[in-house]
């Protein structure tokens, strides 16, 4: 049986824990936790700044693991500093100073290794290996790069989530973000065996750009859908939803996430007469969020608006199962997470139409609006409201189907099968 190797390297950089239930990086814990219970031959590496290399590690899963799912095993001391490896364009006073600010950071890094317990990593030639990588492009940029110099060709097979920020430069909002994504991104597929991707649209987002030029030629390209499964834990449920059916968004902000489209839509309620259901806007605290919700004009729905910083996946379960729906009125995702995990708890989902991805989530159990429409969305929240039958008869339809929505095992044997690992887990 070939030999699979999966790349932690998104927690270790991230200490695994304080971008715990960040999409990738949830993506990386919960696809790594099928594959250690798998029967396919899967070792677990992580790639270290300090040394420039790639470390085997064992990780710690289930109830083992402070994240409850899975973790690379290694203490958070150990965090390094990363430095980009390459970058988009020449600047010479940063090129002069840049070597002294690496050779600082690795110094710094190699110090902090030694807080990981003797035996706990233990080095791995990755020389004509496959390698599986869901974490970000900057990451996987930075190992392509130091391997290349050290003479090592991985076979790397990295799932891609999106292209949002290639699309952004492609259309003139030309950010050091959307340079240093697109960048990252070159050089990843330039050093791919295979590309996989988390859509059918984000492999048809990578073809486009590559026949544009915003991408070089692309291997082939593996579509490996993700899940709709949100894995119990134990965690403690401290932050809960109000006491009455609300709609709830998970991860909103305004702009793409098009935070706007809910607020007018509840606006649209109050201003035609009809009951304005409490809103819940569970994720990340953002200044612009808040600096937009204090607008006067939301003043008379203020009372309704109850926000929910950073619950954890327990808190996050209980929300979705207390919701009259979910709203994800996004202008473009690659697969939309909160969609599909609300419809694995039987809890209606009101997706965007302009999102192209999310009726791969949906299919035909969502309901869908023009995110340009705030009164569309109105008019699907106070249906829900007010036809206690239609609203029954849509949750019986999404329970039933639970059976045909994708599992995160399902997204590991897909992995297995795209790279000719196995077939069975």
């Amino acid at each position: 049986m070939a030999v699979l190797y999966y790349d932690l390297s998104e927690q270790f950089l991230a200490s695994g824990l304080k971008f715990k239930y960040y999409g990738i990086s949830r993506t990386v814990m919960e696809v790594g936790y099928e594959l250690a219970l798998s029967h396919a031959d899967v070792r677990f590496v992580i790639f270290s700044p300090a040394h420039e290399r790639f470390f085997e590690i064992t990780p710690r899963i289930g109830a083992e693991s402070p994240t409850g799912i899975l973790d690379p095993g290694l203490p958070p001391e150990a965090t390094p500093i990363r430095m980009r490896y390459t970058f988009p364009k020449p600047n010479k006073l940063r090129d002069l100073l840049y070597p002294f600010a690496v050779w600082v950071a690795r110094m710094i890094n190699l110090r902090r290794w030694r807080s990981v317990p003797e035996g706990t990593a233990r080095e791995v030639d990755l020389n004509g290996q496959t390698l599986v990588s869901l974490g970000r492009p900057k990451i996987m940029a930075d190992y392509l790069t130091a391997s290349a110099r050290a003479g090592v060709r991985i076979k790397l097979n990295p799932l891609l989530h999106d292209m949002i920020p290639i699309y952004e430069f492609a259309h003139s909002s030309q950010t050091m973000f959307c340079n240093n994504f697109t960048h990252d991104n070159h050089i990843v597929i330039k050093g791919s065996e295979r590309l996989l991707t988390n859509s059918v649209f984000t492999k048809d987002e990578i073809e486009r750009f590559s026949a544009s030029g915003h991408l070089p030629a692309v291997p082939d390209v593996v579509p490996v859908p993700l899940s709709h499964e949100l894995r119990p834990t134990d965690e403690p449920v401290v932050q809960r939803g109000p006491s009455e059916p609300y709609v709830l968004c998970v991860g909103i902000l305004t702009g793409r996430k098009n935070l706007e489209c809910v607020m007018e839509a509840l606006l649209h309620l109050h201003e035609t007469g009809r009951k304005v259901p409490p809103l819940v806007l569970a994720g990340a605290q953002r200044k612009r969020t808040d600096s937009y919700l204090e607008q006067d004009r939301f003043d008379p729905i203020r009372a309704r608006i109850n926000i929910i910083t950073n619950p954890n996946q327990a808190e996050l379960r209980s929300l979705y199962e207390g919701a009259l729906a979910l709203a994800i009125p996004s202008r473009m995702e690659g697969w939309g997470l909160p969609l599909g995990e609300a419809l694995w708890l039987g809890t209606p989902g009101l997706a965007s139409t302009e999102a192209l991805a999310l009726k791969e989530v949906g299919g035909d159990l969502a309901q869908y609006f023009d995110p340009n429409a705030p009164e569309a969305l109105a008019a699907l929240i106070d249906d829900l409201q007010s036809n206690p039958e239609g609203y029954a008869a849509l949750k019986t339809r999404i329970a039933a189907s639970k059976g045909d929505l994708r599992t995160w095992k399902d997204v590991a044997e897909g992995i297995l099968a795209a790279t000719g690992t196995t077939r069975g887990l």
